[in-house]
């Protein structure tokens, strides 16, 4: 029953997180949200020789020949063999480090829920925009069970987990502080 109410909590207050967002961004008269394809490129001085660093931007979408066809290859990991999976595609900008597939565990703490790395399904040294990471992926529940993780530009360790909008249906990428 406590879990009941908990699950129930965690997708009204996911719901209305995500409503919240539409709204202020309809309400600053900026009807189109940016897509995939529109990339946001910061720089940042890395050293004292001032030489500029791209920042990473990973991003995961549904898989489709049309996305595939843009590759010579990719590399690939099945998490399901199901005929209801679907198969979903990791892109990015430039290269990241230590590019991990991961299973996502939570706990609540208090009134919060935290989600943390529970265990690494897949790895690779690197990801490159040349070279994407498709997966046979399924969305099971309403509580995110499945991400990845990185070394950005910085050398910092990120975490994101998947979940699926809401509003559209698409994938989103969601990070979190690993605890």
């Amino acid at each position: 029953m406590k879990k009941s109410k908990f699950l129930l909590t965690f997708m009204i207050a996911l719901i209305l997180l995500t409503a919240c967002a539409n709204s202020s961004s309809q309400e600053s008269n900026n009807s189109e949200l940016p897509n995939n394809s529109d990339v946001e490129k910061t720089t940042e001085p890395t050293d004292s020789n001032n030489s500029e660093t791209e920042k990473a931007i990973v991003s995961v979408d549904y898989s489709s020949d049309d996305i595939l066809s843009k590759y010579t290859s990719f590399t690939g990991f099945i998490d399901f063999e199901d005929e209801n999976s679907q198969e979903i595609i990791f892109t990015t900008n430039v290269p990241v480090k230590d590019f991990k597939f991961i299973e996502v565990g939570y706990e609540e703490k208090d009134t919060d829920v935290v989600f943390f790395k529970d265990k690494v399904l897949y790895s690779q040294e690197e990801l490159t925009p040349e070279k994407p990471f498709t997966v046979s992926w399924m969305e099971q529940g309403s509580i995110p069970n499945r991400g990845i993780s990185y070394i950005d530009e910085t050398d910092t360790t990120r975490y994101f987990y998947i979940i699926m909008s809401g509003e559209d249906g698409s994938l989103l990428l969601v990070e979190f502080e690993n605890e």
